[in-house]
């Protein structure tokens, strides 16, 4: 027999024994890459540095997203991607475990790891570990299993103990809006006015316990389940823009490395900073909206309908929708916004149809309720933070 026929029969018999040992029902897809080190480390890019959020047992395969670079492998990992450098793992063309997720996608409930947890494969009959998720990590289940949870590790299947983990009651997003020293207060004491004392309180408490604060892109983005947050997390929000906020607010959070969002009334916004007078309202002004930005996203509140009528509604349900199309395109334009605060809390259908046709692409309410996966990210829920709200009762949002 000819060399060349030699070769193509080889050639045969070795895809023949290869899809016998990969049956077609498991719908691999495309190559894959098998861990090299004892534990391989996975880290996210989320907020544009990498973060360690797990690891990857040695010789262990996974499904190859795509290569990013010729540094870094990208695979699935929970509802967002995880990266491992090229030199902790080989490419391969077939996988050998059996483990695979073709049934179960996009999960909503979620665990936060209370310590490093280890992911369990079971389908030999018996316990063999091939991953590990770090403490502290908000991650998506499938299904409860007695007294383990299934999850998704890169497009396996693996269980993990729930003597590891809590079970996740959603991301609280606070929502803030007037601060006044005792002092100075003489005026709003009917409001939701708070002291810069409360919330220095407030900040340090989540400061000492770990808590992280996000974005509304990244809230958004993991209520439509494309990414991972850690447990401890939190949203700060500010609305109306008033000065005190850059007064007393801002120079809190900078100390202790947080980023917050104010929700604008930009036909309120000034050139030039307003004087500092107690006893009214005074909005921010550009000036210090730029010395604000290190901290601070803005993003929109209306423009000239943050008012009400005598029976209480709000202009955005009672002017004509013409009229609130227009003012919310002026208010997303002025401040580039992407989220919107609404006044009052009041809105309709009709309301969020027109946010979409604007461009708007989340909205933020005055429900007081926890954020979670798959939530309409139209109607995100806040606490309002009051004056009345202890320490101790503001404590119980967190614990």
């Amino acid at each position: 027999m000819k060399k060349s026929a030699i070769t193509a029969l080889m050639s045969s018999f070795i895809l023949i024994t290869t899809l016998l040992a990969y049956p077609a029902n498991t719908k691999a897809a495309g190559p894959f890459i098998e861990t090299q080190k004892q534990s391989t480390p996975v880290y996210e890019n989320r907020t544009g540095s990498l973060e360690l959020v797990g690891y990857l047992n040695q010789f262990q395969q996974f499904p190859l997203v795509k290569e990013i670079n010729p540094n870094w492998f990208q695979v699935k990992y929970g509802n967002s991607s995880g990266y491992i450098l090229k030199s902790s793992a080989n490419s391969v063309l077939y996988p050998n475990y059996k483990n695979v997720n073709v049934k179960y996608k996009t999960p909503k409930e979620t665990i936060i790891t209370l310590i490093d947890t280890p992911v369990f494969d079971n389908t030999s009959g018996k316990l063999v570990q091939f991953a590990t998720i770090k403490e502290n990590r908000r991650y998506p289940i499938l299904y409860p299993a007695g007294n383990w949870y299934a999850v998704d590790v890169s497009g396996r299947i693996g269980f993990i103990y729930k003597g590891n983990i809590k079970l996740d009651k959603g991301i609280p997003v606070l929502m803030y809006h007037h601060l006044l020293k005792s002092s100075e207060n003489t005026n709003f004491r009917n409001s939701s006015t708070i002291t810069p004392e409360q919330f220095k309180q407030q900040m340090e408490y989540l400061h000492q316990k770990g808590y992280e604060t996000i974005t509304t892109s990244q809230l958004e983005q993991y209520i439509r389940g494309n990414l991972n947050l850690p447990g401890k997390t939190v949203l700060i929000t500010f609305d109306d823009g008033l000065k005190t906020v850059f007064l007393y607010a801002y120079p809190i959070l900078k100390q202790y490395n947080m980023k917050a969002a104010a929700f604008l009334i930009t036909s309120r916004i000034t050139n030039t900073p307003s004087n500092f007078n107690p006893r009214n309202l005074q909005t921010l002004s550009k000036v210090e909206m730029d010395q604000m930005k290190d901290v601070f996203e803005f993003q929109g509140h209306t423009h000239l309908l943050h008012s009400v009528n005598s029976k209480n509604k709000s202009a955005v349900v009672t002017q004509p929708l013409s009229v609130v199309r227009n003012d919310l395109m002026i208010n997303k334009s002025q401040v580039n916004a992407k989220a919107l605060a609404y006044p009052f809390g009041q809105y309709n259908t009709s309301i969020i149809n027109i946010l979409k046709q604007t461009g708007f692409t989340s909205a933020y309410t005055t429900h007081n309720a926890y954020v979670h996966i798959g939530d309409d990210p139209y109607q995100i829920s806040r606490f309002g933070i009051e004056p009345q709200m202890t320490l101790e009762k503001f404590r119980t949002i967190f614990e």
